[in-house]
């Protein structure tokens, strides 16, 4: 059975391809992944042009005097911002979460 597992990982190991230089295995390792950029991005960008179609939403449902939807709109964006904050930060949802606790008597 490991003679067969050998045999395969030999055949599928062509000799014709050198081994990789040292230098792209320790960039492959020292590459940090994170999502730092792309969350920064989201909060300079995003969220000002969220906040400005939000606006215009809300104006133009207050000059044609839908204001229940002028409440419902502004309602739900004001809720996805804030949402969008809460998720952005490392110690909001740490408050957060302490104090949902908090109400049901549950001190940490």
């Amino acid at each position: 059975m490991f003679s067969l597992a050998s045999t395969v990982i030999d055949v599928s190991i062509p000799a014709t391809h050198p081994p990789l230089a040292a230098d792209a295995v320790t960039l492959a390792q020292s590459t940090d992944v994170n999502t730092g950029g792309l969350r920064a991005w989201i909060k300079d960008n995003i969220v000002f042009t969220i906040l400005i179609a939000l606006a215009c939403v809300v104006l133009v449902g207050g000059l044609k005097g839908n204001l229940s939807r002028v409440f419902t709109v502004g309602g739900l964006g004001l809720f996805g911002l804030a949402y969008l904050g809460i998720a952005t930060s490392e110690s909001a949802a740490t408050g957060i979460g302490n104090w949902i606790l908090g109400l049901v008597g549950i001190s940490t």
